[in-house]
């Protein structure tokens, strides 16, 4: 038995049995039943059993006569094929002749049904020129123009399309010649006042009755070609009831708008930019309410009459406007040049908002408008436009001394921040950001990719100018800077403009507008790229000699032909990677936990970014953002060496204090060191008012850099190399815990939560260490001599001291005079 009878079987007592096995009732039906077909077999088996012979001696019988039936039939299929032949050959003649006349008659019959449609079409024709009723007409027209979608192949058809041309002339000049009379009744073109009275109602149901009939004489052509176009933003090709319904508009907006008439100045755009918005909001209700719904009895789906009546009135603008900005361009005199470009720009601004307008009223993009203003020559001059009036306005800002006042930093600051935005740089930001505003509307990514290298190139004017300005002013920089509360500095105002300008360039690079134009790049090099190998490779292939070569050569183009995409894909793919990078950075929003709520509110759309990778967070401004980072520190830290190089030459006395002598004094009569005094407050002078200026984030970094020097430096020049008794370390102790770091502490968060002088700290620790733990910690100090992670290190790991290394504090420790191995000698030696 096979894998496939057992299956069955199985299958079988599953079925039969069922899936309870309490329930044996039908296993024993199946048992009886097996057992009677069993007896069966074995009764059918016996010899005694007299069927059994008698079975098998007729199926002998049977098979022995088979063999002559089947000679039989042989035979007779021999002698029918043998008269079928002989049937063929003898009906052949008959058989051509009748084909012959068979396709005779066929073209006879091609013949009369083509000579029936010229007789049809001339038939129509003369109907048509009989019929003065224009329904009927129409009708006619409409059978007509069956005729001419039917047959459109070879003569006939050029024939049936020239009947069908001059008659759709015939009854267009007839209907539009009434339908120009119903329009003059209906006082066409709208003009809308508040005492308006309803349109007569027998007008209107001619109105309607015309705008069926001009709908349904649209020659087949015109109809195709705005089937397959379905974009009327151009208005190429509009239905004929709109075309009758712009003539008019058209006659005015020609008359007002064009010649030598006083409204048709070059300088005033606005004139017919805004009319022609005034007459799409007076008419495209008219058009809605009255027209559409005929188109839509009609059911012609393609026919949207809303779209391509305002389609044609844009049409007249973008037209005129682009007369208007070639004009413009034409003009090369030197000395009109500024007031072309003034115009020129003008005529822009007007453009763009004549588009934001138009999008408001219509609810779709229309990008007639814009096409001008993307003409290869108009969008290289509004390119240099834009450039040179920045450029001006961005020498005019800095050159005057108002810029660099701190404002509020622009529609994202936080009610109650503190001001340190300069004015300029304010200003600046929003430079940019009114550009992106005017090129963002622009349908295609290349030129949106031009207008982004042209903020990328002020960006960089921009930091060279910062740059200028902030060696000018390290140069003139007073002694006595920073040390009384003065009004804004221009060092101070350079670094905030340079962190201003880096952090609203990382936060756009985040957005949509910018990540889609990143990713676009992207994409579009790769489709550069890819294209490139695609013309490598076929012209290799072409070269190729063995038909093997070329086999290969034409697999592998076809395979990259696969895999290349189109730019219309280019430019969807980026869409989609934008969104996508958008959601990802959306969904990994930190929590509120993590931020610190008791710091002051600082101005939200200038914070710091979390991440520091610049050259990743960037995005599409690239190196724009490490590049103000670099001017950003770089004055940081001439302002941090200006305060600390008064502060070094200061500190000359409080170096040379006697520490290994002082007298012990209780806690309660300490006081900071005279010579401590004087350098410390000029530095928190400076430090303060400096701080006072700079961002909340500059700051912060402002005053831990200062905290860092002045770590280094006392504990270098003070700890290192000075020595200490119980008195002089109580007073160091005081110094530093009672004045010096509460000096650098943050406003927000008191000297306890701060560890800006960790060295400092660590070597009180070691000073006020109890003697017998600090000749312990010595000795393991001398056994490991080392400053890597040995017992010494972690002996001072476990007291707390992680940022003195192990040979200083071993030196620290012997400088105290009490674990001197000869204190008295040692001491006296010092006096």
């Amino acid at each position: 038995m096979n894998e496939e009878d057992k299956q069955a079987l199985i299958q079988r007592f599953n079925i039969k049995i069922g899936d309870d096995i309490n329930n044996l009732a039908n296993a024993y039906e199946l048992e009886n039943e097996y057992v009677e077909k069993r007896d069966k077999l074995q009764n059918s088996l016996q010899a005694k059993n007299t069927e059994v012979p008698t079975k098998v001696k007729s199926s002998i019988d049977k098979a022995k006569k088979k063999p002559a039936q089947i000679a039989e039939l042989k035979e007779k299929n021999e002698k029918l094929q043998n008269k079928l032949d002989q049937f063929l050959v003898k009906t052949e003649p008959l058989r051509d002749e009748l084909n012959k006349r068979f396709a005779a008659i066929n073209k006879l019959v091609k013949v009369q049904s083509y000579l029936k449609t010229y007789i049809e079409v001339e038939d129509l024709c003369r109907q048509l020129s009989n019929c003065n009723e224009d329904e009927q007409s129409v009708l006619l027209f409409g059978a007509l123009k069956e005729l001419c979608l039917q047959y459109q192949d070879g003569h006939r058809g050029s024939y049936f399309k020239e009947y069908t041309h001059y008659w759709h002339n015939i009854l267009k000049d007839k209907l539009t010649k009434q339908y120009e009379d119903v329009l003059k009744l209906l006082k066409w073109p709208v003009v809308m006042r508040p005492d308006m009275s309803p349109l007569p109602k027998d007008v209107m149901v001619k109105f309607h009755n015309l705008t069926k009939f001009l709908f349904l004489i649209e020659e087949p052509d015109d109809e195709q070609a705005r089937i397959q176009s379905g974009d009327f933003s151009l208005a190429e090709n509009p239905c004929l009831p709109v075309k009758v319904l712009l003539r008019p508009l058209k006659k005015r907006f020609t008359f007002h708008f064009t010649g030598s008439r006083q409204t048709a100045r070059i300088d005033r755009p606005e004139w017919f930019l805004t009319q022609t918005l005034t007459w799409i909001k007076d008419h495209q209700g008219f058009v809605r309410t009255h027209v559409q719904p005929v188109a839509d009895k009609l059911q012609l789906r393609h026919v949207r009459t809303v779209d391509e009546f305002n389609a044609g009135l844009i049409s007249f603008a973008a037209e005129r406007l682009h007369t208007v900005l070639g004009m413009y361009n034409a003009h090369g005199v030197k000395e009109k040049r500024a007031d072309m470009d003034a115009a020129f720009a003008h005529a822009v601004d007007e453009a763009l908002g004549f588009h934001r307008e138009l999008v408001l009223i219509t609810g779709h993009e229309v990008n007639s408008v814009l096409s001008v203003l993307t003409k290869a020559e108009i969008f290289v001059r509004w390119l240099s436009v834009e450039k040179k009036y920045a450029l001006s306005k961005m020498d005019e800002t800095i050159d005057t001394e108002s810029w660099i006042e701190p404002v509020a930093g622009g529609m994202g600051s936080a009610v109650g921040s503190v001001l340190w935005v300069p004015r300029g740089a304010d200003w600046f930001m929003s430079l940019l950001k009114t550009i992106e505003d005017r090129y963002a509307v622009l349908p295609q990514p290349g030129h949106r990719l031009q207008f982004l290298e042209l903020q990328l190139e002020l960006v960089e004017e921009w930091r060279v100018r910062l740059t200028q300005l902030l060696s000018a002013a390290l140069g003139v920089l007073p002694p006595a800077a920073f040390l009384a509360g003065a009004g804004p500095d221009p060092v101070t105002a350079v670094v905030n403009a340079a962190h201003h300008a880096r952090t609203g360039l990382l936060q756009w690079a985040h957005c949509l507008h910018y990540l889609q134009l990143h990713y676009y790049r992207r994409q579009f090099q790769h489709f550069t790229q890819q294209q490139h190998h695609d013309e490598s490779g076929s012209a290799s292939s072409s070269d190729a000699e063995s038909d093997e070569s070329d086999s290969d050569g034409d697999d592998e183009k076809e395979k990259t032909d696969d895999d290349a995409l189109s730019l219309k894909d280019v430019e969807q793919k980026a869409k989609n990677q934008a969104i996508d990078e958008v959601m990802r950075r959306n969904s990994m929003l930190p929590e509120l936990s993590q931020f610190d709520i008791t710091s002051p509110i600082a101005n939200l759309a200038v914070t710091e970014p979390l991440s520091n990778d610049d050259s990743e967070e960037a995005g599409v401004f690239a190196e724009a953002p490490a590049l103000l980072a670099r001017l950003r520190d770089a004055g940081l830290t001439a302002l941090a060496e200006h305060a600390l190089l008064e502060f070094r030459a200061a500190m000359r006395d409080y170096r040379r204090q006697k520490w290994h002598a002082m007298l012990v004094v209780e806690e309660i009569a300490l006081c900071v060191s005279t010579p401590l005094c004087a350098p410390l407050s000029a530095l928190c002078t400076r430090m303060n008012n400096a701080t006072a200026k700079l961002a909340p984030v500059l700051a912060v970094r402002f005053r831990s850099f200062l905290a860092e020097s002045v770590d280094q430096y006392i504990f270098e020049e003070v700890v290192l190399e000075s020595w200490f008794n119980t008195g002089g370390t109580i007073q160091f102790t005081h110094d530093v815990k009672r004045n010096l770091v509460p000096a650098f502490a943050p406003p927000n968060k008191s000297a306890s939560q701060t560890n800006l002088l960790p060295k400092l700290l660590e070597s009180c620790v070691l000073l006020n260490m109890e003697y017998d733990e600090a000749r312990r910690l010595r000795s393991v100090l001398r056994a490991q001599p080392g400053a890597g992670a040995g017992a010494g290190a972690a002996a001072l790991r476990a007291r707390g001291v992680r940022h003195v290394a192990a040979p200083r504090a071993l030196r620290v420790l012997d400088q105290r005079t009490d674990l001197g191995d000869a204190p008295q000698r040692s001491v006296m030696d010092l006096f």
